[in-house]
């Protein structure tokens, strides 16, 4: 170009500017639009439309129910159902990764107030993966389905692994807070002491040493020298079917098929003693329809197997304590005042009892044992270390548990024991339900149990012994003594135990008959499927009425009630009775017979105690059967049809009239009242009508009054006019 010439105009360059940023513009909301065309096609968002519309639906039925009319109901449930999908992240503060798990589980209950959701999160207990928005990716990795704390995955779950390792319930140094080392071996885990009490009567073993258990346990932190009555290790109950009569495969079997629903290895998915496995057993919440009832949408609500709520109690409640323990001793049933009917033969309003039991059986109510109307719960008397263990294999309860009536109350040994608390006291108290109640420090005073160990809530406060409640935080119970009483001093009661006059009644379940049918499937736990042959059981007859008497392991005398009253059947396919295999009754090894009964501590106690002729002047009571004493010909018949057992009384009777022994004893140790106990209760029972008192000299010293009224004492003569003259 010259000098001189004219530039051309430059006027689209200037143009090409705003249409650029016109085009990027455009182009930013069409991939915005296809950003959101895509994410609204992405399965998580469906997932959660699908979740959205079930709350909707929920949250319906919940309005009509609460009494809100139809359309507004339904208003409010489409707002809900309405809402569009959205990410909802958490991030847990205890380990700082975010989750996503409330995207799909929104309205999930907290699982506890120690767990909450923004410092646990959902990964550390439930495994899985936390970014995850679908079903499919999420799942991924999941410990144990729906029940973290079953003992098989409890150590990936409440033990604590990755970032929470050792900072759970595993791998701790204090062994009180190594909770899952103890409650795997719990005998409420192991459940050796049924096991080996059942293939004792069942003739099955030569010792009565605990071998067998649910699972294959060891204990290797068991001191040297080894604590008494604790084991080494137990094997896994084995699931071979039986093959003939051999003894130790038929017993294995029935505890497989009928004892093994209740353990902490096991579950109910429904029914009246529905559980969960592990930790929820205890702890969770459970229905008897099995079925969730909580505010998550996303879970199944018409399947058995899921908690009710998504919670865990701090304190187990009762409720959950009776779901296993309504059968043999009936504890749990017993200690609310219910008694079993016998299958409606009593007349109830509309042909059926008031409460409702597994199997069919039905409750009606007596008197409750006096600490549960006083408002105790099951966990305020036993202790931790009772329920969930010490860390010890036991082969017997009685060797776990640590707490009886002189643990809090004293007796004639004296007032209760004192101690300064221990670490298990210290983190009971620091961590447990009385976390919230007054500290404990090394200068507090503490009843010990019957092990000598201090009791986090047993505690003597301003020169008082006051419990204080588990069940119940904030509230405590001063406790009675009964050591400075002379009607808990009188002589010749020192060997009583506490339940032997206190225990106002007892179940007494007799004549159990089992039957084994060659035919069908039932399901063994052992074997973890069903197997051929089914099991069913009847008894003869069930009372509720006052205890037989005899002496424990221990040399106290106290109730007993029939253990495994075995008496078998073999049946075919079709339900007859094989060749020579009806009502037989195992043949023992080490006992006398299959036909047993324990002692046992009822859970029916009161204040009220049994009048002193209860025991010295009935016959029932001292282990001599019920009706009235042989007459030859005119013997009372017994009460139930005893014809082809081969047992030479009736159901009641530990002893015969000579004192000597008609029932075996799986309870090692255990016995009748023999002849000279017997003759010793009888001859005082004469005194009885005329020398009540405590405070009657005749109770107080029952010796020297025999001497002065025995043969050349100085009222002799006297005491048999005055006799001749009250006889008349």
């Amino acid at each position: 170009m010259t000098h001189g010439e004219s530039k051309a105009p430059r006027a689209p360059r200037r143009l090409a500017w705003p249409l650029a940023f016109a085009l990027a513009g455009a182009a930013l909301c069409a991939s915005l639009v296809l950003a959101w065309w895509a994410q609204g096609e992405r399965p998580w968002q469906r997932e959660v439309a699908a979740i959205n519309q079930a709350r909707g639906r929920i949250l319906e039925q919940e309005l009509m129910a609460a009494g809100l009319a139809p359309e507004r109901a339904a208003f409010r449930a489409q707002e809900v159902a309405s809402e569009p999908p959205r990410v909802i992240e958490v991030v847990p503060s205890a380990f700082g990764k975010p989750e996503r798990c409330l995207t799909c589980h929104q309205g999930l209950e907290q699982i506890s107030p120690s767990h909450p959701v923004e410092a646990m999160g959902c990964v550390a207990c439930h495994g899985g993966q936390g970014l995850a928005l679908t079903k499919e990716q999420a799942h991924q990795g999941l410990i144990g389905g729906r029940n973290p704390s079953d003992l098989a995955f409890a150590r990936a779950s409440c033990g604590g692994r990755g970032a929470a390792a050792g900072r759970c319930h595993a791998g701790r140094d204090n062994p009180a807070a190594d909770t899952l080392y103890r409650v795997e071996r719990t005998i409420m885990a192991t459940m050796t002491g049924v096991i080996t009490s059942l293939r004792v009567a069942w003739g099955a073993q030569d010792s009565f040493t605990a071998r067998l258990a649910t699972a294959a346990i060891s204990d290797p932190r068991r001191p040297n020298p080894a604590p008494p009555h604790t084991l080494a290790s137990l094997l896994l109950i084995p699931a071979t079917p039986p093959a003939g009569p051999a003894p130790a495969q038929v017993a294995d079997e029935q505890w497989n098929k009928f004892c093994a629903r209740c353990h902490l290895r096991a579950e109910r998915p429904a029914g009246h003693s529905v559980h969960g496995r592990g930790c929820a057993a205890c702890h969770g919440s459970r229905e008897p329809s099995g079925r969730y009832l909580g505010g998550d949408a996303s879970l199944s609500r018409d399947e058995a197997g899921h908690a009710s709520y998504h919670r865990l109690h701090e304190s187990p409640p009762e409720d959950n304590c009776l779901r296993c323990h309504n059968r043999s001793g009936r504890l749990g049933l017993n200690y609310r005042g219910w008694v079993e009917d016998e299958n409606g033969r009593t007349p109830w309003p509309s042909g059926n009892p008031s409460q409702a039991l597994s199997g069919g059986r039905g409750v009606h109510q007596l008197l409750p044992d006096v600490h549960r109307a006083k408002g105790l719960a099951c966990v305020d008397c036993h202790s931790g270390r009772e329920v969930m263990g010490d860390g010890r294999l036991y082969g017997r309860m009685r060797f776990q548990t640590e707490v009886t009536c002189a643990t809090c109350h004293g007796g004639p040994q004296g007032p209760p024991r004192l101690g300064p608390p221990d670490d298990y006291a210290q983190y009971e108290a620091a961590y447990g339900p009385l976390k919230g109640g007054p500290a404990l420090s090394r200068e507090s005073q503490l009843v010990l149990s019957a092990k000598g160990r201090p009791l986090s809530n047993l505690r003597q406060v301003r020169g008082k012994l006051v419990l204080f409640s588990r069940s119940q935080p904030g509230k405590s119970h001063p406790l009675t003594l009964v050591s400075g009483d002379p009607a808990h001093r009188q002589p010749g009661h020192q060997r009583l135990a506490c339940q032997a006059c206190h225990s106002r009644w007892t179940p007494q379940c007799y004549g159990c008959h089992d039957y084994r049918r060659d035919a069908g499937e039932m399901w063994s736990y052992a074997a973890g499927k069903p197997t051929p042959g089914i099991w069913q059981e009847s008894r003869d007859q069930y009372r509720f009425v006052d205890p037989v008497l005899g002496v424990d392991s221990s040399g106290q005398v106290r109730p007993f009630v029939p253990g495994c009253q075995v008496v078998y059947t073999a049946q075919n396919a079709d339900g007859a009775p094989l060749p020579g295999r009806a009502l037989e009754q195992p043949r023992t090894k080490l006992i006398m017979n299959s036909i047993v009964s324990t002692p046992i501590s009822p859970h029916t106690t009161r204040t009220e105690v049994r009048p002193c002729e209860a025991c010295h002047l009935s016959g029932k009571a001292l282990g001599l059967g019920g009706g009235p004493r042989p007459l030859g010909s005119l013997a009372a018949i017994p009460l139930a049809d005893l014809n082809g057992v081969g047992f030479p009384a009736d159901w009641e009777a530990l002893v015969d009239d000579q004192g000597r022994p008609l029932q075996g004893q799986t309870h090692q140790g255990a016995r009748p009242l023999n002849p000279q106990e017997l003759r010793r209760l009888l001859a005082f029972g004469r005194c009885l009508p005329c020398h009540r008192r405590p405070e009657d000299p005749v109770l107080a010293d029952p010796a020297k009054a025999w001497q002065r009224i025995g043969p050349g004492g100085d009222l002799e003569a006297k005491h048999k006019l005055m006799e001749a003259k009250a006889l008349r």
